[in-house]
């Protein structure tokens, strides 16, 4: 690289013909760039609607339940109980232990064989519940059985109390009462939660294929020694590849949330008992989010993609860059505590809570949109550096 050209002027007009350049070459290859918008806006609709399924199946499974009852002739009352409560009565299933355990039964109810003396004795009669706790599947099942012995049990030990000239309320010094503080959205978003790891997901993916062909892509197909030697500079050939993968990201991010904004349209989430909406307000709040989160991801892209001396292992460095990316949002969705004030300011970890909030319809603070714009800044500065070191860099063009 001759010393004239290391001197020369930074060109705003340059660099702009270089982003169009990069930009145009990148949506050349159009099957590409189909089936990789194509993946990312069918992943918005087939999330909502594998919820919906999945929500409609656990719904139907409660309201349909059946209950397996061992023992069932020691207990007539609560069977008839159970009849008059909407549940199915099997009785006496085969290897019910085993049925649990392999999943062909969600819950099994046993009666004690001494449960009728117990019963007309007025002592506790024993019932025990057979679940496998590990399968979540089972888990609504079992709760709607427990619930329903509960009932009854409450309302034998009501009659009882009432026979012996005793109000029921003796036997319940303390009632506790249920106040749900959480707005109609908060309730909602619980379900939808995974919606902003997906959103920061179609941030990730639709930068991967032209990071690396306007890295590694044009090494091997020997196109960026000769733009090197046009009287473009390093800095200029840098934020032009740059702002031309940042484009075809930003698009793939409003494509996964126009998805996302069509599917919810369509699926009655509402008739599941999910109070949800996503208007022009959370639109308008996760773009905010993401916008510099789809800046940020190419810069650290092309810094990674730069590091392989061939496509393949440019590739392998993008996937690693991808996975590390990809894990951090897991401190928020796994945590049980209170969100320290640091959260919003850890990269892309950030990013899930301040969507999490847009989609709970919280506030979000003069600090959380600072950190929303500061870090991306700051990392995208760094991780252009670092491609700008890596194209300046003749060994590069020659492979090492």
């Amino acid at each position: 690289m001759s010393n004239s050209k290391q001197n020369s002027m930074f060109s705003l007009t340059r660099l702009l013909l270089v982003a169009r350049k990069e930009f145009s070459d990148l949506l050349r290859d159009r099957k590409s760039i189909f089936w990789g918008l194509f993946a990312v806006a069918i992943s918005g609709p087939l999330v909502v609607g594998m919820i919906y399924f999945v929500a409609q199946s656990v719904t139907e499974r409660i309201e349909k339940v059946t209950a397996p009852i061992v023992n069932a002739q020691f207990a007539p009352d609560l069977v008839r109980f159970l009849e008059r409560s909407g549940i199915k009565i099997e009785a006496d299933p085969a290897d019910y232990e085993a049925r649990v355990k392999s999943g062909d039964l969600d819950a099994v109810l046993v009666i004690d064989p001494d449960f009728a003396a117990a019963y007309a004795s007025g002592r506790a009669a024993r019932i025990t519940l057979v679940t496998e706790s590990s399968r979540d599947r089972s888990a609504p099942v079992a709760s709607r059985l427990a619930r329903a012995v509960r009932s009854w049990a409450e309302y034998v030990g009501n009659e009882r109390l009432i026979l012996r000239g005793v109000a029921p309320q003796v036997a319940r010094p303390v009632q506790l009462d249920d106040l749900d503080l959480a707005t109609a959205e908060q309730k909602g978003s619980r379900m939808l939660q995974i919606m902003s790891f997906y959103a920061l997901f179609a941030g990730l993916m639709g930068a991967i294929a032209a990071a690396l062909d306007v890295t590694a892509g044009e090494r091997e197909r020997q196109t960026l020694e000769p733009l090197l030697a046009t009287p473009v500079t390093v800095p200029e050939l840098t934020i032009g590849k740059w702002l031309a993968v940042s484009g075809v990201n930003l698009i793939a991010v409003s494509v996964s949330l126009l998805g996302f904004v069509l599917a919810l349209q369509v699926v009655p989430i509402d008739r599941l008992g999910l109070p949800f909406s996503f208007g022009l307000r959370e639109y308008a709040g996760f773009m905010a989010v993401l916008v510099p989160f789809a800046f940020m991801v190419p810069a650290v892209l092309l810094a990674f993609g730069a590091a392989g001396k061939t496509a393949k292992e440019a590739q392998s460095s993008l996937q690693f860059g991808v996975s590390m990316i990809g894990l951090l949002p897991l401190m928020s969705f796994f945590r049980q505590t209170k969100a320290p004030w640091w959260d919003t300011w850890v990269p892309v970890n950030g990013q899930y809570a301040v969507l999490s909030k847009v989609l709970r319809s919280e506030t979000i603070t003069s600090t959380d949109w600072l950190a929303m714009i500061a870090i991306p800044a700051a990392i995208c500065a760094v991780a252009l550096f670092v491609f700008s070191r890596r194209l300046g860099d003749e060994k590069m063009l020659a492979g090492k």
